[in-house]
């Protein structure tokens, strides 16, 4: 399914932490795609940081702010993407050494709209949108100024991941790609 989305055009992948053996997954990814940089999701503890690190995971997303979890993947010299809603939060993400801030949950704070509006008193922070972003709506959240979007589903569908369906998750991470352009 990742060398699909690769084939398609994807830089990044994430792999949740909650996902069925995400490790040996993001081994497997790490291994089979070198051209892609794959990191670990849903990541709350600085030893789940560390684990993700041995297994060759170059980039965190964590659902909140957790001082911990930066500074160990900061020290494992990971990339970091922790997950901020209002502007005090992502304010703190940047203080803390923060690469980008994860948007959370976007589509349910106003989507695109409500990136526009506080990226200029923030002074542009880099932002990632995710939560309810998809073919639809990825090319306004980059027009309000995200330098990337995360998305899961409307790619790669539950269904399809459980038939092992290739080329669904290709053709949408080829539609996908076509609408940001």
């Amino acid at each position: 399914m990742v060398v699909a989305a690769e084939e398609a055009g994807f830089k990044f992948i994430e792999i949740t932490l909650d996902s069925p053996e995400a490790l040996k997954m993001i081994a497997s990814v790490v291994r089979e795609c070198p051209g892609l940089t794959v990191g670990a999701g849903t990541v709350h503890t600085a030893d789940e940081v560390k684990k993700i690190a041995d297994v060759g995971g170059q980039f965190i997303v964590a659902p909140v702010i957790s001082e911990s979890v930066l500074r160990t993947a900061h020290e494992l010299g990971m990339a970091t993407f922790p997950g901020a809603a209002t502007p005090t939060e992502i304010q703190t993400a940047i203080d803390l050494g923060a690469t980008a801030v994860k948007v959370f949950p976007a589509k349910q704070l106003g989507g695109p709209s409500y990136l526009e509006a506080i990226r200029s008193p923030l002074r542009k922070p880099k932002l990632i949108p995710t939560g309810g972003v998809d073919i639809s709506n990825a090319k306004s959240y980059l027009h309000a100024g995200a330098i990337a979007v995360g998305i899961g589903g409307s790619v790669f569908p539950q269904a399809a991941l459980d038939a092992g369906d290739v080329a669904t998750v290709k053709n949408a991470a080829i539609e996908f790609m076509k609408s940001i352009q």
